[in-house]
């Protein structure tokens, strides 16, 4: 995105919507031209089927003829000792590197080879066993959501490596990886209704002449003030019905979309909306209550903020760590720490894992106070995200803090 796209979408994120009407405003449907005119498609005041019961995304994948290193291999050797309980391993990142189909090997390695990346995201370690072919392998049984290509075969003959998250340190490698190509029994999107919808003059339009394909346009999810809390980019605006609205308003229409977003919040974390929707918190703490999943769609709605890096004035800051038991809980803390209630610290807690980007270094140098450090301590005490899976993952923050000019004092 180029500078002047990233100012226009700040105007966009940082523009207060309203409408003339008695109901309160939740979304605002719009799309940005060539020529950076802003088309207001419609403004709504509710929507249902937003927050949806996730599908079942997870995978089982085998790697087979694995040799891991470092955490991972500490975390088959738990699962040996403790067989039949499940070892969280934070994050993998998988790379296939194969010869591209009737290239020539001796020709440029750039054309004739080719490779596929995955995520894992939230893997979890349920199976460990000797390889059928070499007892100096491990054949390892991991479930997990994947992140990466599905629109090919699997490759004849390819070199799997395995990494700390998407851009650490190796942790190993294996022969294969059954259960990572080939078409996966996804769901779509289920279609989602906007609800007391007052169009635009492109979207009466379009009512009237529809488009197959369906414009691609932006949803903002507004407070209660009108001020952008969230915004998902990209939604296919492909109406398949069209009724007066169940709220009455006169010129208010109900819209019934054939696909709503791909990435929808839980019902589980719809208090934490509800939450955001009154306005941006004037107090800290309102993350605490919080399961880990509540907590980290409290830290989303934090960075999503226009304004939520705007670091407090002053050298010292006070970290709350009382409710510091999960990573989520850390994230919203010393969001608030760094930028008051609401608040969040751009930092990229993937350099623990060994991202070569070094960490975001703040404005002015401060010291930060943690209190009440010992719970996160404790809670914390058996979570590694360093590749040799060595460093407690507290440790590893203190690094990174020090790193980029924050002094932390533990009380």
């Amino acid at each position: 995105m180029t500078s002047e796209e990233d100012a226009d979408a700040v105007e966009i994120l940082e523009t207060v919507w309203s409408w003339e009407r008695s109901l309160p405003l939740k979304y605002v449907l719009v799309s940005e031209e060539w020529d950076d005119e802003l088309i207001v498609w419609a403004h709504c005041a509710d929507a249902d089927g937003l927050v949806v019961e996730s599908a079942p995304r997870r995978q089982r994948l085998t790697l087979v003829g694995g040799s891991p290193t470092g955490r991972l291999l500490k975390a088959a050797e738990q699962l040996r000792d403790r067989p039949g309980t499940p070892i969280d391993l934070g994050a993998l990142g998988l790379i296939a590197e194969f010869r591209v189909p009737g290239a020539d090997p001796a020709g440029d390695p750039f054309h004739a080879y080719d490779t596929d990346h995955w995520e894992l995201l939230a893997p979890v370690l349920i199976d460990c066993q000797p390889a059928a072919n070499d007892a100096t392998l491990v054949d390892l049984v991991i479930e997990a959501e994947t992140d990466g290509p599905v629109w090919r075969g699997e490759p004849a003959e390819a070199e799997w490596e395995l990494f700390n998250g998407s851009g650490g340190g190796n942790l190993g490698a294996c022969h294969r990886v059954e259960g990572l190509y080939g078409e996966r029994p996804f769901p779509a999107p289920p279609p989602m209704r906007l609800i007391g919808c007052q169009p635009g003059e492109r979207l009466l339009r379009r009512l009237v002449r529809p488009r197959g394909d369906g414009d691609r346009v932006t949803l903002l999810a507004v407070d209660r003030t009108g001020r952008v809390m969230r915004h998902q980019e990209h939604l296919r605006l492909q109406v398949i019905a069209s009724r007066p609205s169940q709220l009455g308003g006169g010129a208010l229409v109900d819209l019934w979309l054939r696909e709503g977003p791909a990435d929808r919040p839980d019902p589980a974390v719809r208090p934490v909306w509800d939450a955001w929707f009154e306005g941006a918190p004037a107090e800290p703490g309102g993350w605490t209550g919080f399961s880990p999943e509540g907590r980290r769609e409290w830290a989303a709605f934090a960075a999503a903020r226009s304004d939520t890096g705007s670091q407090l004035p002053g050298y010292v800051r006070h970290l709350d760590g009382r409710h510091v038991t999960d990573i989520p809980g850390f994230v919203c803390a010393i969001g608030e720490a760094f930028a008051g209630p609401g608040g969040h610290f751009n930092q990229c807690w993937h350099t623990l894992r060994g991202c070569p980007c070094g960490g975001d270094v703040p404005s002015s140098p401060f010291t930060l106070i943690w209190h009440d450090a010992d719970v996160a301590t404790r809670a914390l005490a058996a979570v590694t995200v360093d590749t040799a899976g060595e460093t407690p993952y507290l440790d590893g923050v203190l690094r990174l803090l020090a790193q980029v000019g924050i002094a932390v004092e533990l009380r």
